[in-house]
């Protein structure tokens, strides 16, 4: 596991503090690889960092996690919309994460998740934490989501790997504070998702993602037309 952000040059830091604490959910995950998903998607799934990684990425200078829960969660929709380019690996800096006290809902055609806070304290949505944004990637994803929702500071959950096992098997939690976007706004017009993590299915056999997933190949293209 990488603990470098270099693809991310570092302009401006926010707060982001963190406890070491287990995390324990009352129902399983849903958001698991699957075969139809694309590979970087079923990497992200997959990655988790140890302590000592979480800790040096929290420490590196002008950069603050955010949490995702839509479209986002798939790294080529992210580098996208905060033009990263294509050929580097943003997996290694994306994990599997939840929030507490929230649920999640869709709205507009076509459907889009938002997440609305709660009064029950044990109500969850699942989504990727996503480490070493600087304020231009931020800003990106603030001109994305900002016009519906505001921006809070979240604790977000996450498994970690044991650095002393040789399998990395998860064995442990740790709570990280971390920016995301919720629906501050009256919910007439939303529709309450029954599960806890917004299927990307129908998104993946949308024209925009398809449209977003060809210009990313088109850039990763030189002029002899192999990938670099």
């Amino acid at each position: 596991m990488t603990t470098s952000n270099a693809w991310a040059p570092s302009l401006h830091r926010e707060g982001t503090s963190v406890s070491s604490e287990p995390v324990f959910h009352d129902s399983p995950r849903r958001m698991e690889p699957k075969s139809w998903y694309p590979h970087d998607f079923n990497r992200a799934l997959l990655n988790t960092f140890t302590e000592e990684e979480v800790s040096y990425l929290l420490k590196e200078p002008d950069c603050a996690p955010r949490f995702v829960y839509g479209a986002l969660m798939l790294p080529t929709v992210l580098k996208y919309y905060i033009d990263v380019d294509q050929a580097i690996d943003l997996t290694r800096s994306m994990t599997r994460a939840s929030i507490s006290g929230y649920k999640l809902y869709e709205y507009g055609e076509p459907r889009m998740p938002v997440i609305v806070q709660s009064s029950n304290p044990h109500d969850t949505v699942e989504g990727m934490l996503v480490f070493g944004l600087d304020v231009g990637h931020r800003n990106a994803i603030y001109e994305l989501e900002g016009g519906l929702m505001e921006l809070v500071n979240a604790r977000v959950q996450i498994c970690l790997s044991d650095s002393s096992l040789g399998s990395h098997e998860i064995r442990s939690g740790r709570t990280v504070d971390a920016g995301m976007f919720a629906w501050l706004h009256p919910k007439e017009g939303l529709k309450l998702v029954q599960n806890t993590a917004w299927s990307l299915d129908e998104f993946l056999k949308d024209q925009i993602y398809d449209n977003i997933a060809q210009s990313q190949r088109r850039l990763s293209l030189d002029g002899s037309g192999q990938f670099t």
